[in-house]
């Protein structure tokens, strides 16, 4: 009996030539997506650098370092149109490997009635891998502000802790009333009974733009709008710094419990004025100074503090060099007091911050203001005094963090040839 032979299994020609087929379709599919991968890569770099390009462009423009005429500078003026212009990347990590040209075009067009505004766009254009146009595009308005006004943001705050009161400048003194809409103020000066000048201040710059006379009976208090303007549009012109600042008075030793009369002084005021002696030049007259002491002792008993104010007239510089003075005066009563070292008299101290007379601001109340010292068409608050009996020493201290009032004198007069009293 003869057996069948079993049929032998196996994969055809036609099988294979398909597999082989399928396959080839999936390795090209393969390599477009690694071809696509590696382009959309090359854009991303490109993309970034473009992006960075037009992200430093404007930012060399946004930091122009004048308004106009800097040599070798960026000034606000050069800010202009520019035509498309070739720009080839260096100096980064990216350098040789973008494998394209870029090139930058800057728009900076006019604008009529905004000479100090522009609007600035900048553009980055570039061809990619596969020949396509591709431009990335930052736009931005530029002010055209002095860059040296930024700088203030950098300087530190004033030490007097009420920078800008009332919306004024801090010299503008408190009690000066406020003309609405033209930024000017009205100050009458403590002048006694009778008194009738008034000065004008600009509220922005703290300075003294105008003298006027007012009534006698008028006062800060009772100013109405109506006087004010009269006052403004009746003023003198001038330009005046205005040094100002208080007289107080120790009950005792003004360094026992810690200063603690240095700090919050409970003595009783004596009747007093304030010379402002000028050692500069140019000035168009000597300083003007008014305080609010009085001649009535009963008067005199019930107050803790003289008020003054002094006028300085500005050379064309606007700086100044000279010596404030305490000089006493008696009361009415003939009750009398003196500055000296015999017994019973008083020496005055100053206030300030510095371990030394001299130094190098004027704010910070040195024994002799200089020219160098100066701000620059800037007055002085602040500006105050310490007398204290004469067996006493002006009281000292070290400023320590979170302590609010550094109470330091220094010795300013005390009849002798160094500190002297005119």
């Amino acid at each position: 009996m003869m057996r069948r032979q079993a049929g032998q299994r196996g994969v055809s020609l036609i099988e294979a030539i398909v597999a082989m087929g399928v396959m080839a379709f999936g390795m090209l599919a393969l390599v477009g997506v690694q071809a696509t991968l590696r382009g959309s890569g090359d854009l991303a770099r490109q993309r970034t650098e473009a992006m960075r390009i037009a992200q430093e462009t404007m930012e060399s423009y946004r930091a122009y370092a004048a308004l106009a005429g800097t040599a070798g500078q960026i000034d606000f003026t050069e800010i202009t149109t520019l035509t498309r212009t070739a720009l080839v990347a260096t100096g980064t990590a990216l350098e040789g490997r973008l494998n394209t040209t870029f090139y930058t075009t800057i728009t900076a067009p006019t604008v009529a009635n905004s000479a100090a505004m522009k609007p600035v766009a900048v553009a980055v254009d570039w061809t990619d891998r596969s020949g396509m146009f591709q431009a990335v595009e930052l736009r931005s308005l530029i002010a055209g502000v002095p860059p040296e006004l930024s700088g203030s943001l950098a300087l530190p705050p004033s030490r007097d802790p009420f920078a800008a009161p009332r919306g004024r400048h801090r010299n503008v003194p408190l009690v000066a009333f406020s003309l609405p809409g033209v930024g000017l103020s009205v100050f009458k000066p403590p002048q006694g009974l009778g008194g009738t000048v008034a000065w004008v201040f600009n509220n922005v710059s703290g300075l003294v733009t105008g003298l006027c006379t007012v009534s006698a009976g008028s006062t800060n208090e009772t100013f109405t709008t109506v006087q004010a303007e009269s006052c403004v549009s009746g003023s003198t012109a001038t330009t005046a710094q205005l040094v100002s600042g208080y007289v107080r008075f120790a009950a005792g030793d003004p360094g026992a419990g810690g200063n603690a009369q240095a700090e919050s002084p409970t003595g009783s005021i004596f009747n007093l004025n304030i010379r402002l002696n000028l050692t500069s030049s140019g000035h168009p007259q000597n300083p003007d100074c008014f305080d609010d002491a009085t001649a009535v002792d009963t008067e005199a008993a019930l107050r803790r503090e003289v008020a003054y104010y002094c006028l300085v007239y500005s050379n064309s510089a606007g700086t100044w060099s000279g010596r404030t003075r305490v000089r006493a005066r008696p009361f009415a009563s003939s009750l009398d007091w003196d500055i000296g070292t015999n017994t019973g008299e008083r020496k005055v101290c100053r206030y300030t911050p510095l371990s030394a007379d001299i130094g190098t601001r004027n704010v910070d109340h040195p024994l002799d203001y200089t020219e160098s010292g100066s701000a620059a068409g800037s007055g002085l608050s602040n500006q105050n005094f310490l007398v204290i009996e004469n067996t006493f020493n002006c009281p000292t201290e070290t400023q320590v963090a979170g302590d609010l009032f550094n109470s330091n004198t220094r010795l300013h007069q005390d009849d002798s040839s160094t500190y002297d009293n005119p």
